[in-house]
């Protein structure tokens, strides 16, 4: 019998804390009543000499994420191996635009409520969370796609939580204090495991891992395992070597007329020489439909 694995809580904080010290003292509201009258204290206390409206704003939009979860609404994913999340969290991303375009042409209408100018949006939005084998804290983000065209994340683990645009994407690259370093894996890892779904359909199953060991983990309605590719493993001829390799490239949108039956389908593009030696341009489970010319798309 396999060994039973468990695996992290996303909101952990907002389950325990907040909406778990809320329903011992109104045990007679329900989980949206409960989630309005968390909201309006959040809004009305006053600020404390370690907050500022951004922080408050991010309570918030966790609160947000909580509420579809409590509804069974939040897609849970659960990684079978946390070496997926290294890799997507170092994965680089070189076609935003076009992963941009995709979301936002299979995104859900949410709305969204903005602390600063007391408003409620309605925003595309993609809202999942992260379970890891043998972590306590889960990741939950929150992709919003704003009337400017610009992606917005929000991000939470453990008891904090943080905010992202892709407008400053590239600054923060740049950059490498840890909050910085934080922000932009954290940026790179929501929208690469979207990317990586798409791209490996064969790598994602339906419902918790067989081998989850109960403890407490969600059992919501939106569950899916995630498996690591053996696509985006580099092959390694040194027997003594233990340490997993992996193809470094990027996810890409196909744009070109070229493909006319598989424009607008997102690929793996792996880096194209490696010391010398050409490498696979792109991992897709497709990629035999495809012929040499495809290799322009790297360019």
């Amino acid at each position: 019998m396999a060994r039973r694995v468990y695996y992290s809580k996303p909101l952990k904080f907002f389950w325990q804390y907040l909406y778990g010290n809320q329903k011992k003292l109104t045990s007679f509201l329900n989980d949206d009543q409960i989630f309005s009258v968390l909201r309006q204290n959040i809004m009305a206390a006053p600020l404390s000499a370690y907050e500022n409206e951004v922080s408050r704003q991010m309570i918030i939009s966790g609160l947000e994420l909580w509420r579809d979860d409590s509804k069974g609404e939040l897609l849970h994913i659960f990684f079978l191996d946390k070496k997926l999340r290294d890799f997507l969290e170092l994965t680089t991303l070189s076609d935003l635009d076009g992963i941009k375009k995709f979301l936002y042409e299979n995104g859900q209408s949410k709305n969204v409520f903005h602390l600063f100018s007391k408003t409620i949006t309605s925003t595309v939005v993609y809202r999942f969370a992260l379970h890891l084998p043998y972590e306590s804290e889960g990741y939950a983000f929150a992709l919003s796609l704003e009337e400017d065209g610009s992606v917005e994340l929000y991000f939470s683990l453990a008891q904090h939580g943080g905010s992202m645009s892709d407008k400053f994407y590239a600054d923060v690259i740049k950059k490498t204090d840890e909050v910085s370093l934080t922000h932009a894996k954290m940026f790179r890892l929501a929208i690469n495991t979207i990317a990586y779904m798409i791209c490996f359909p064969d790598c994602v199953e339906d419902g918790v891992p067989k081998n989850l060991f109960e403890r407490g983990e969600t059992k919501m309605p939106k569950n899916f395992s995630l498996q690591l590719s053996e696509k985006i493993k580099e092959s390694d001829n040194n027997q003594l070597s233990k340490i997993p390799h992996f193809r470094k490239g990027h996810f890409r949108v196909l744009q070109s007329d070229y493909f006319t039956n598989k424009k607008g389908k997102i690929v793996f593009v792996a880096e194209t020489m490696v010391k010398g030696k050409a490498k696979t341009v792109s991992t897709s489970p497709k990629i035999d439909e495809f012929n040499s010319d495809s290799r322009n798309t790297n360019s």
